[in-house]
């Protein structure tokens, strides 16, 4: 009878580590480096950054950067606090001669930094 009562609570316990970390964990935000290379930044305005839910296009989250003309870098740096998962970005680089708009899609996870080349 006790030996049961161990086993049950060991599964018990079990059950709920295994619940923790497929449901609870994943949703868990947490900061992310992400790392935005522009090509050509001496003609680049602003930028904007816009995070969304995948499965419905939801707007999680939009990092907006502006520059005096002439003084982008060629590589931004931003965190994101976001849980691991993956993400559609839209990307829009206001240029003086236009705005350049892209989307794809990106997988954040605790590892390392993701870096997204612009054009």
């Amino acid at each position: 009878p006790a030996a049961r009562r161990w086993e049950a609570v060991a599964l018990n316990n079990i059950g709920v580590v295994l619940v923790t970390k497929t449901l609870v964990l994943p949703k868990i935000p947490e900061d992310h480096e992400v790392e935005l290379k522009l090509p050509s930044p001496a003609d680049v305005l602003a930028l904007d950054v816009t995070w969304s839910a995948p499965e419905n296009g939801d707007e999680i989250l939009t990092t907006s950067l502006h520059f005096e003309p002439g003084t982008a870098p060629a590589s931004v740096r931003t965190t994101v606090h976001l849980p691991d998962g993956p993400y559609e970005v839209a990307i829009a680089v206001a240029r003086t001669a236009g705005v350049d708009s892209s989307r794809r899609r990106i997988t954040l996870d605790s590892s390392a930094r993701v870096t997204i080349p612009l054009r």
